[in-house]
């Protein structure tokens, strides 16, 4: 769980003295409303798995993606079906970004993987594969592309493309990034299948729940049967192995659909927030870090690992919560002691110095102004202590 995360709805927005996290999950009454509405329909019919709500989501993310959609219990889940679907059991190299949550290498790793931990750049913490070695693509690796909080990296079309072309099959981690209005030809359909997230510290946060999207409708179609261990024989008998059902409730996807629906509300507060933020901290934010509106934290970088440590515990001090995406890379701890470290000083330090600061449509622009003073006070402070 990230720290400063905080659940509810924030009528009139934060008080000036009133803490501010990372992220609220706002649900409007749009949102609550249409969520009601759909889990009374799931009680009225009995449905409590793979009802209305889950064909609907699966539809909604088909026709706004123009990709075949499955709905799941949770992103984790959608990216272990893809992995298996995609033959990592049969040890498959998977690539991902040092920066990346460490349950995603550490499932890959359980499905039998052989780990390689890219570099990533500097701007939006994304793959920067430039920095891979020859021998690694030669062997036609899975690529996980993690949109960085939300962040689209400048050339991470071009990027993706390029590894297709060369053999790779790249699944994109969309977790935390909000998809725009019309998402077609967006992130999230350059890959070969993408994860999105409705878990609530997400952009998109609901009742948990993930949808999987997909290029081919065979793939899409494998992953829907094989979401249900139940009523399986046949797969054991061929040789499969289904441990847990991996299928949304309807009351999550209820809600999820409810939150997708309505995601453009979403996007416009976060908007006038980013655009606050923009010009009160232009000096935090590195060139070529231009807010937009795919992300789902505000993330700006100070000069150091030391002076990110001290601005957030002066912003801690003024009730403003902050957090690091991730404070380590993930080949640093112990599971995964056997993966070569990419420069992990170096890395350490640029992770650290990257803060996450309260971004979430619960604020107002004035909350955003609050933040910002509060980060100018600190560098005028440090300036004549000489931090």
């Amino acid at each position: 769980m990230l720290v400063g995360v905080r659940l509810g709805e924030a009528v009139h927005g934060p008080r000036a003295d009133e803490e501010l996290p990372v992220w609220r999950t706002h649900v409007p009454r749009k949102v609550r409303w249409r969520s009601t509405r759909a889990m009374r329909t799931a009680l009225r019919r009995g449905e409590m798995l793979g009802g209305g709500a889950t064909r609907e989501l699966e539809r909604r993310f088909r026709e706004s993606f123009d990709r075949h959609a499955v709905a799941v219990s949770s992103g984790m889940d959608g990216l272990e079906l893809l992995l298996e679907h995609y033959g990592v059991g049969q040890g498959r190299t998977v690539v991902v970004p040092a920066n990346c949550f460490p349950s995603i290498p550490a499932l890959a790793l359980r499905l039998g993987a052989r780990l390689v931990s890219a570099q990533i750049d500097d701007v939006h913490l994304c793959l920067a594969p430039e920095a891979w070695r020859r021998e690694v693509l030669e062997e036609a690796p899975i690529v996980v592309w993690v949109h960085h909080a939300g962040m689209v990296g400048s050339a991470a079309m071009q990027t993706i493309t390029r590894l297709r072309e060369a053999g790779c099959t790249v699944v994109e981690d969309c977790a935390y990034l909000l998809p725009d209005s019309a998402p077609a030809d967006g992130p999230g359909t350059w890959g070969d299948g993408a994860i999105f997230s409705f878990h609530q510290i997400k952009p998109m946060g609901a009742a948990g729940g993930g949808v999987v999207l997909t290029r081919e409708g065979r793939v899409a179609d494998g992953l829907a049967v094989r979401r249900s261990h139940s009523g399986q024989e046949s797969r054991w008998q061929g040789g499969d192995v289904l441990c847990r059902g991996r299928e949304l409730s309807e009351f999550a996807a209820a809600a999820a659909v409810a939150r997708f629906v309505h995601r453009d509300e979403i996007r416009d507060r976060l908007r006038s927030l980013a655009e606050e933020y923009a010009s009160s901290l232009a000096r935090w934010l590195p060139p070529g870090r231009v807010p937009q509106d795919t992300w789902g934290r505000f993330t700006i970088r100070a000069r150091s690992a030391g002076e990110a440590a001290l601005l957030r515990k002066n912003l801690n001090l003024r009730r403003i919560r902050t957090n690091v995406m991730f404070a380590f890379p993930w080949t640093s701890h112990p599971a995964f002691s056997d993966v070569t470290q990419p420069n992990a000083p170096e890395l350490t330090g640029l992770l650290r110095s990257n803060v996450c600061v309260p971004y979430h449509p619960g604020m107002r622009r004035r909350d955003a102004r609050r933040v910002a003073a509060a980060v100018a006070e600190h560098s005028d402070s440090s300036r004549h202590t000489g931090h």
